[in-house]
């Protein structure tokens, strides 16, 4: 196996653009404070910001650059197919000490003129949790500093293992799926403390060493590692000839044709941009001062009952109506462009109905993880930290928003069976909206009542129905839609 053909190509651009971001960062560390060599360093290597949103990133493209296999003949030439991956992955950490030497270069670049001299004592406030804590380990930050770099460099090497050994199993593509995913995880459980007190061993535990500082952590790790590094070991000797394989469950009818075009990449665009700019706007109506469970309050506020607020409205109107409006163009699209020999083909427009609904539900669904997923980002960006009561707010208010457009959604497929025209039907929601300024009436009402001003939620100062109340009136109400639908409706559908 040799080392030249691996840095070819993109591995060697990685490592460059390293080198220009380590530089970079170091140079922002240093820029105004007053630290020696030696804390300049640790401070650099030991930001998990930079090691969770760059180096990470940065040594997975790596490891997928050789993640694939050679050739049935290069595998032969050693023997059997556990020697050739040991062998490759001998290589990865070749790749990987320079990884860890390219930063330690930047870093010592950046630091060259600072003070060789210096003990714990620093002026940084934003390190300063972080370095209480090492001061309990470590007596002095050098000796620190060379644990956090072998530590780092031993966890990078155990992640590239497991991406060699995940590459081998899964097809590529799947293994790219499952290392996304569990990334994205170790960044939530960074900043949520339910994910946070799990018993797991993500990412971020593998590669940062004060994410184990407590004995209970770094024996989870321990123990996780060592079973991770028996499980490929035994496997690759004993069971290289199998592979795991997904296979997709093939969809009948027009499901995954509607699906395409309904979910599609502008529409999914189109969804995520007006929930992202709902959630700046009530941050910057706020001027930034406010906790977790506020933002998700205001962002899900809605509309109350008994009265009239433009803006309330308006922005109530927004967030249920731009999946409602996608839906809409869509209907009228697909409901009239099957001609009458691919009705006849269908046997019952029952099956276009069937079609229609299923899609919107996959959108609705998407819509609704959106709605936790897009504040979850900008509470991050914020520097606020979910706890259980903050997760648990922003669920049953994204779910209850999602019930709540679902039966307007019904409600329109209604009018538009009726009526033949799915113009009337988003006409009629927004005026059935409207119906919020009588007080007696729209306190029941199904249309708006996800709106966090009309649920009695105590625990944070909300006053109204109480949430299973409202979950039966949305549910209960989409059955009757559901049902008419399915029994009359389908037979009303406009025609070509």
């Amino acid at each position: 196996m040799t080392l030249q053909r691996y840095l070819a190509g993109g591995v060697r651009g990685s490592l460059a653009g390293l080198f220009v971001v380590c530089v970079i960062f170091s140079l922002s560390t240093r820029v105004g404070t007053h630290q020696s060599f030696i804390q300049h360093c640790l401070i650099v290597i030991s930001d998990h910001y930079y090691v969770m949103y760059f180096l990470i990133p940065l040594y997975l493209l790596i490891c997928f650059f050789m993640m694939e296999d050679d050739s049935h003949v290069v595998i032969a030439r050693y023997g059997s197919y556990s020697r050739y991956f040991w062998s490759k992955w001998l290589s990865l950490v070749v790749i990987t000490v320079w990884v860890m030497l390219i930063q330690l270069a930047g870093i010592t670049v950046t630091g060259i003129g600072l003070p060789l001299d210096g003990g714990w004592g620093f002026t940084q406030d934003v390190t300063e949790e972080l370095f209480v804590a090492l001061m309990g380990v470590f007596p002095s930050p050098g000796l620190c500093f060379l644990a956090v770099v072998g530590f780092m460099c031993a966890g990078l090497a155990l992640v590239g293992m497991i991406c060699l050994w995940m590459g081998h199993f899964l097809s590529r593509s799947w293994a790219v799926r499952v290392l996304i995913g569990v990334f994205v995880l170790s960044l939530l459980g960074m900043r949520i403390e339910v994910i946070r007190g799990l018993p797991l061993t993500l990412v971020n535990h593998l590669v940062i060493l004060h994410h184990n500082l407590s004995w209970a952590r770094l024996v989870i790790t321990l123990a996780t590692s060592i079973v991770l590094i028996a499980v490929i070991a035994w496997t690759v000797r004993k069971h290289w000839q199998q592979h795991v394989g997904f296979t997709r469950r093939r969809v009948r009818g027009l499901t995954p044709y509607y699906c395409r075009e309904l979910v599609s990449v502008k529409n999914l665009l189109i969804l995520a941009g007006v929930v992202g700019i709902l959630v700046g706007w009530k941050y910057a109506q706020s001027g930034g001062g406010m906790t977790g469970e506020q933002w998700v309050m205001r962002l899900f506020a809605g509309h109350g009952t008994g009265g009239f607020h433009v803006l309330s409205f308006i922005e109530m109107l927004v967030m249920n109506g731009a999946p409602l409006y996608l839906l809409a163009v869509f209907i009228e699209r697909v409901a009239t462009s099957h001609s009458i020999y691919v009705t006849v083909r269908l046997k019952k427009r029952s099956v276009i109905l069937k079609g229609i609904l299923s899609s919107a539900g996959v959108l609705l669904v998407v819509y609704g993880a959106m709605l936790i997923v897009v504040p979850s980002l900008g509470m991050a960006i914020a520097g606020i930290t979910p706890d259980g009561n903050l997760v648990g707010l922003l669920g049953i208010s994204a779910g209850l928003r999602v019930l709540d457009i679902s039966v307007q959604f019904l409600a329109m497929m209604v009018i538009y069976c009726v009526t033949g025209q799915i113009t009337a039907g988003f006409g009629v929601l927004v005026g059935v909206n409207l119906l919020c300024m009588v007080p007696v009436v729209s306190r029941y009402l199904p249309f708006g009542l996800a709106s966090l001003s009309r649920v009695n939620l105590p625990e944070w100062g909300l006053d109204g129905l109480v949430v299973p109340m409202v979950i039966g009136i949305l549910v209960t109400t989409s059955g009757v839609f559901l049902g008419w639908l399915s029994r009359a409706g389908y037979q009303l559908l406009p025609r070509n």
